[in-house]
């Protein structure tokens, strides 16, 4: 049975994912904060603070022991500022940046080294269509979201000669808690921006991350594929 680690995992785009590769026959583990949300033979919940170190490095030590050797790494975790770039404070600029950026590079240094040793493996980052295209009042979200991207390429070149794929899932505008402070009149202005004319759910980005983690796309790797409804294009 292949196991899959995400980070991130207990609600919304990480939650859809778990179960997801759940129903698909796999043991998933996933990193959570504040309370675990699945629960099951096959389920692995393990509290995490992505942004330490050496509690990812503990973590994924424990996964590993529980379920054996991790197939498919997905680095969800994420969390957003929302602010003018003048007022936001140093500390705003570390917890954006260790956790969108820092708990993807704890994670993968982690995890990497077994799947070189086994010359297997496929990690998927779930980034955002902002760090593409930059956002008004979330630029240290973007700004993190651009590296994270900026290092999935990089990964994917230096991970390839060892038979790792390396991909990011770059969502839109999805309907999770991300969006809970938005008006109604934000989320109308978003959604007519969108040409399917409707926010994305979770699902659809689960299954995006379910087909690039199959065989079906052993031919991809270092792209960032956008799940936004063409949004962007």
């Amino acid at each position: 049975m292949s196991h899959i680690l995400v980070t991130g995992g207990s609600r919304g785009i990480g939650r859809a994912i778990c179960e997801t590769f759940a129903d698909n026959g796999y043991d998933v583990s996933y990193f959570y904060v504040n309370r675990p949300s699945l629960e099951g033979e096959h389920i692995y919940p393990v509290r995490c603070d992505v942004s330490d170190h050496d509690a990812v490095a503990e973590s994924v030590d424990s996964v590993i022991s529980r379920f054996g050797d991790i197939d498919v790494l997905v680095s969800n975790s994420g969390i957003s500022i929302s602010g003018l770039a003048t007022d936001y404070s140093p500390r705003d600029y570390r917890r954006v940046m260790d956790v969108n950026f820092g708990g993807l590079f704890n994670v993968t240094n982690r995890v990497i080294p077994g799947m070189v040793h086994r010359k297997h493996g496929v990690i998927i980052a779930i980034s955002s269509m902002w760090g593409q295209t930059g956002a008004s009042y979330e630029s240290l979200y973007a700004a993190s979201k651009g590296a994270v991207d900026a290092y999935v390429r990089s990964l994917a070149k230096e991970l390839a000669p060892s038979g790792i794929r390396v991909n990011a899932v770059s969502p839109g505008c999805i309907d999770t808690d991300m969006m809970a402070d938005y008006s109604d009149e934000d989320r109308s202005e978003l959604i007519d921006e969108t040409p399917l004319a409707r926010l994305g759910t979770p699902q659809d980005v689960a299954d995006a991350v379910y087909y690039l983690a199959s065989d079906r796309a052993s031919f991809i790797t270092g792209q960032i594929i956008g799940v936004n409804g063409g949004f962007l294009i």
